[in-house]
């Protein structure tokens, strides 16, 4: 009896061994290329931009082909981590009039990857909770391109107005007629709520139901640190993503000829018909501040388009799509700067990051 009792001891400690082994080569032991990050709590401690929530769950996201950052660092520079010697490649002399000088000068949350080779490059904060402002609406950019058909034809209605304080709009009034691609431009170039609103409830039936289907599509590309409550950005405390979801977001975006399309333009002029049946002649112009050249970025990148977001609770934050002299493509985020000219000096640092 003896005997038996302890080879059945064995065998259950056998199974809890490979169990034991399981759990490793699911959660440790994977390899780098495929292990993107776990779910637990990202917050910080106390900021204004910041969202103190813990939250939990039972399982692990796995992502292929995307660029990893160390879980429990602050600020790393990738790059200079693997190879000291290439330290002087990575940060060459600036250029621009608004541009700082070294990897200290990134005081806010922020994040370089290469997407051609999928390898993070800086990172910093890059799972804190912030609040993103008007960069959530590449969330809602997606969706209407996965989800509507750009020649469509919308009324504005009374469940689409905007009325928060000081909300950036396109104009638009109740009973206006537009197609998704209008409503489309006047989101991502000149970022109007008014758009935003109109997008979710063409798509969505309603501005809760829409935000439903931009947190089912967050989770289904591997964001754990987002959670979304309108299309707009407009804040809300429940309102919230980090750098790396917002990369994530993103990079899912660059797949799409209609954003690539729509981040690069300046302006657009667009004609619409109003309740009156009178045409309407609309030119929106981008809010980002490189292509109005009110600031310069770096020689040897190019900024071929991206989204802004400003909000007092999230600060002035930017994401973008840039390519080095090889036409290598980059994604860049700064978030919580106190005012443009910081973003885009802070922008221009992690710019500056990229190889020649």
């Amino acid at each position: 009896m003896i005997y038996e009792q302890d080879d059945k001891n064995m065998k259950k400690l056998g199974m809890a061994f490979l169990c034991f082994c399981t759990a490793g080569l699911l959660m440790g032991c994977s390899s780098s290329s495929d292990l993107m990050k776990s779910y637990n709590d990202t917050a910080l401690e106390n900021s204004r931009r910041i969202i103190n929530m813990n939250q939990n769950s039972d399982y692990d996201f796995f992502a292929v082909n995307l660029a990893l950052f160390p879980k429990n660092t602050n600020s790393i520079n990738i790059e200079e981590t693997e190879s000291s010697e290439e330290t002087d490649d990575l940060v060459p002399e600036t250029s621009g009039e608004i541009m700082a000088s070294s990897q200290e000068d990134i005081s806010n949350t922020s994040l370089l990857a290469s997407i051609d080779r999928a390898e993070g490059v800086y990172g910093k904060d890059v799972y804190d909770r912030v609040y993103p402002a008007s960069v959530t609406k590449i969330m809602t950019a997606l969706l209407t391109i996965q989800h509507a058909n750009f020649t469509d034809k919308v009324i504005f209605t009374e469940d689409m107005v905007v009325t928060d304080y000081g909300a950036k709009l396109c104009g638009f009034n109740v009973g206006d007629e537009l197609t998704v691609e209008q409503l489309f431009q006047g989101l991502m170039i000149y970022s109007g709520n008014d758009a935003a609103n109109a997008l979710a409830i063409h798509i969505g039936g309603s501005i809760e139901n829409f935000a439903d289907m931009m947190n089912k599509e967050a989770k289904r590309l591997g964001c754990v640190d987002t959670n979304f409550v309108n299309p707009s950005g407009l804040h809300d405390n429940n309102h919230y993503t980090s750098a790396y979801d917002l990369y994530l977001i993103f990079n899912e975006c660059l797949k799409y000829e209609d954003f690539t399309n729509v981040i690069r333009q300046r302006s657009c002029d667009i004609s619409y018909t109003n309740a009156q049946g009178e045409i309407v002649d609309a030119t929106y112009t981008t809010t980002n501040q490189y292509f109005l050249d009110t600031y310069d970025y770096p020689e040897n990148v190019r900024v071929l388009g991206g989204k802004t977001g400003t909000t007092d609770e999230a600060g002035c934050c930017l994401i973008l799509y840039d390519v080095d002299s090889k036409d290598s493509g980059y994604i860049s985020v700064v978030l919580g700067a106190s005012t443009s000219q910081e973003l885009y000096s802070e922008m221009n640092v992690l710019l500056n990051k990229i190889s020649k």
